[in-house]
């Protein structure tokens, strides 16, 4: 059952502001639910802070990324506010895809249950889709325990969690991915039923060593 939405009608006295304000919920639905989890969770001060929660494990901090949206689709990118594309000149776009300066994980957050899709940043980068439905993360829906390193099966170290895989030689990736049981196909891996495929045999590795974490959580 989904939830009531703007039933006071907010929209009405201002157009516009609903939006904000659903946004700010779906942050606070993600501190309450890492919270729930028994995650020390920190708030951002300020709107326009590089990102907007910080997730304690252990002592290590985690930068997040909160995304809502009740269409079945995060907007995983950077350069946007309330809805509209900020430009800094005519015809210049300054929206681009999130990426690890800009954040470790990315929590997409169903608008209309609550729900909460845990995405590792390296998954987002490989992707390389400004948004991202529903149906391409249905193995990080829930998937708290991403955050947890010492549970990911004693896969990867705490560093990795936080800091992703990019860094990594193709060595220490074939272990991984040997230790998983994971068999790298040599063709491309299809993104769902867009047009993104993952080409590079690197980025396969990681994105199945992270989808195959998240699956045995």
């Amino acid at each position: 059952m989904a939830w009531d939405k703007d039933i006071v009608g907010v929209d009405t006295i201002k157009f516009g502001t609903f939006r904000s304000l659903n946004g700010a919920a779906d942050e606070s639905i993600f501190q309450g639910r890492a919270s729930k989890a028994g995650f020390y969770c920190f708030f951002k001060v300020w709107r326009d802070m590089p990102y907007d929660a910080v997730l304690d494990y252990k002592g290590i901090l985690y930068r997040v990324e909160v995304k809502g949206s009740s269409k079945g689709k995060f907007d995983v990118t950077r350069g946007t506010r309330s809805g509209k594309q900020i430009k800094k000149a005519p015809g210049v776009s300054r929206t681009r895809t999130l990426s690890r300066e800009d954040c470790d994980f990315v929590v997409g957050v169903d608008s209309n249950t609550g729900d909460c899709y845990i995405i590792p940043e390296d998954v987002i980068q490989i992707m390389g889709l400004n948004g991202v439905s529903t149906n391409n993360l249905k193995d990080f829906k829930e998937k708290w325990g991403l955050f947890i390193f010492s549970t990911n099966a004693n896969i990867l170290t705490a560093k990795q969690t936080r800091d992703g895989l990019m860094g990594e030689e193709v060595t220490e990736l074939d272990a991984l991915v040997s230790k998983l049981g994971i068999i790298v196909p040599s063709d491309d891996i299809k993104i769902g039923r867009t047009r993104a495929v993952i080409k590079d045999k690197k980025d396969k590795m990681i994105y199945l060593i992270w989808k195959t974490i998240a699956k045995n959580i």
